[in-house]
């Protein structure tokens, strides 16, 4: 295998970093490197598939790193944090499979990127939805639209200062050091254990997102907005969990296209939530805000209440009847 050549230091304005893999056959890429399309991922070492999908979510955030680090730019803010909420789903996963604590210093690393990100997010969200609303409100509300966008500019300032830190780089270059290393941070002695790959492991790990979702349902007839966004996080691990080995999991189609009308709805339903959040906690123009959380409220009334034929259609034993043959399959 070629030496991996990792940078100094990235410019911040360029990618993290980069490899001289161009020239390379597939079998001497980096696992992490590999196209997707040629690996057969059931036949892989769990671990090794758990750095090849977390280089691929890093791999989203160096692409957005530029338009991140000089501009705050919505679409990237947007995409990098659902490339971290990924692979942070990716560390929850697979952090048996590596050595003590190996992943927890680059879960640290990039929760606190989230924590700039977020401001920015729900900046983001909160005009954007405060905008179509105004399109046909009377009078529209724009002293509350001028007071977002004052805050969407200090927390997007707030991310570049941050992103701009030498530190965060150097913490970032040491995360992709692992994505890119195959065999790195491994627990000792892994030579002297039988082989666990793809199909050993994931029908375990599939089941469990699946029964954490479910431990939730008979709590959703009287659930709060946090209890919802805990049911959220958990079917996020799933459709993610489903996302990254969907390529073997081709029985289970109608599970995935399910997940993601789930996690969209209880996306809008958490949009509603942390908007009413948001209003109750202003300190100025307090008549617009009160008369846009109204509207927020019954939206997100309106969405709790249409949230329980979705679940009902997910929590089917047909439905898990059809994860279970797929998985039995690899």
């Amino acid at each position: 295998m070629p030496t991996i050549i990792t940078p100094e230091l990235p410019d911040p304005t360029q990618p993290v970093a980069t490899l001289p893999i161009a020239e390379m056959s597939i079998a001497e890429m980096p696992i992490a490197e590999m196209p997707i399309a040629e690996i057969p991922i059931a036949e892989i070492p769990i671990a090794e598939a758990g750095r090849l999908l977390m280089a691929g979510e890093l791999a989203i955030i160096q692409t957005h790193w530029p338009a991140l680090r000089l501009a705050a730019d919505t679409t990237a803010v947007h995409e990098t944090r659902k490339a971290i909420r990924r692979t942070f789903t990716l560390f929850k996963l697979f952090a048996p499979y590596f050595a003590p604590d190996e992943l927890e210093p680059h879960r640290a690393t990039l929760r606190r990127m989230m924590r700039r990100l977020a401001p920015c997010r729900d900046a983001a969200v909160f005009r954007l939805k405060l905008a179509a609303y105004n399109e046909t409100a009377e009078p529209p509300l724009t002293k509350l639209a001028d007071h977002w966008d004052e805050r969407q500019a200090r927390a997007d300032e707030k991310l570049r200062e941050y992103l701009g830190r030498r530190p965060v780089i150097r913490r970032l270059d040491r995360y992709t050091r692992l994505t890119v290393s195959p065999g790195m941070g491994l627990p000792r002695g892994k030579d002297r254990a039988a082989p666990l790959l793809v199909g050993h492991a994931l029908p375990a790990l599939l089941f469990q997102r699946v029964g954490a979702v479910r431990a939730w349902g008979a709590l959703l007839p009287t659930a709060t907005p946090a209890q919802f966004h805990q049911l959220r996080i958990q079917f996020k691990e799933l459709r993610y969990t489903l996302t990254f080995f969907e390529p073997v999991l081709s029985g289970c189609a109608d599970l995935i296209d399910l997940s993601r009308q789930i996690q969209d709805h209880l996306g809008a339903l958490n949009d509603a939530s942390v908007a009413v959040e948001l209003l109750e906690g202003m300190k100025h123009h307090h008549d617009e805000a009160d008369r846009y959380r109204a509207f927020q409220q019954a939206e997100l009334e309106r969405l709790t209440a249409g949230f329980l034929p979705l679940y009902a259609a997910f929590d089917r034993p047909e439905v898990r009847r059809e994860l279970a043959l797929t998985l039995a399959d690899l």
